[in-house]
């Protein structure tokens, strides 16, 4: 639940950014952006590795013994592990995803242009200079 929790945090954001960017608010969009990319950093790329992440790796087998073993301690490694692949995966994601929004800030800041890069079409041209 906490992920979830990170997730639609950063998400509104997210969706008022496009939104701006839809109506062609430039000031708006900026804005919407920038809140964005903090409460992408906050919630991304320091909440979910260093805080619930580090609760996973640090608290959770301590956790399983000081409460009573609800899991087989077999059957808690498998899920431990897969369980751990799962959030190192979307951690990386989000560090990619990071810098693909430093990739749309910059051609905010340096071009002006407000193009959308999820919302491309195969059909249209892109303007790359």
């Amino acid at each position: 639940s906490m992920v979830f929790l990170v997730h639609d945090l950063s998400d509104v954001p997210i969706d008022m950014s496009k939104l701006a960017n839809f109506v062609r608010w430039k000031v708006t969009t900026v804005t919407c952006f920038a809140v964005m990319c903090v409460m992408w950093v906050v919630c991304r790329l320091y909440f979910l590795p260093f805080v619930i992440c580090r609760s996973v790796v640090a608290d959770a087998y301590k956790a399983m013994f000081t409460y009573g073993p609800v899991l087989d301690p077999g059957t808690h490694s498998a899920y431990y592990a897969l369980f751990l692949l799962g959030l190192g995966s979307l951690i990386l994601l989000h560090v990619m995803w990071f810098f693909i929004l430093l990739r749309i800030g910059w051609t905010l800041v340096s071009k002006g242009e407000r193009h959308d890069y999820s919302e491309h079409r195969s059909g249209e041209s892109r303007k790359d200079n």
